[in-house]
């Protein structure tokens, strides 16, 4: 017996990893191109474990959230096959409903 979440938890697990190496990679690029002059003051000051480590940490938080994130957004809606995301464009309803909205009074 196959639960579910094996296959989910799969999705998770290879898009977080491809997360985390754009984070790494993003980081890498940011100190090859000196971008506002990082390497230099990290070259300059005797710290520089620190702040490598937390932009790092940073930017693969942020970078794996997404992927994954992503990754949600694009399962089936239907419960169907998993290697397959809904790209298909949103359908308008073609209604228009109105909306009430109060004016403020002017203090």
């Amino acid at each position: 017996m196959q639960s579910n979440a094996q296959p989910l938890f799969r999705l998770l697990l290879i898009n977080g990893l491809a997360g985390a190496l754009l984070g790494i990679a993003f980081v890498l690029g940011i100190l090859v191109m000196d971008v506002a002059h990082i390497r230099t003051m990290l070259a300059a000051s005797g710290e520089w474990v620190v702040p490598v480590g937390l932009l790092t940490m940073g930017s693969i938080v942020t970078f794996a959230s997404v992927a994954m994130g992503g990754a949600i957004m694009l399962l089936p809606r239907d419960g169907g096959d998993l290697d397959r995301g809904s790209r298909r464009p949103a359908q308008p309803s073609g209604h228009l409903a109105p909306a009430r909205i109060r004016a403020r009074r002017a203090r």
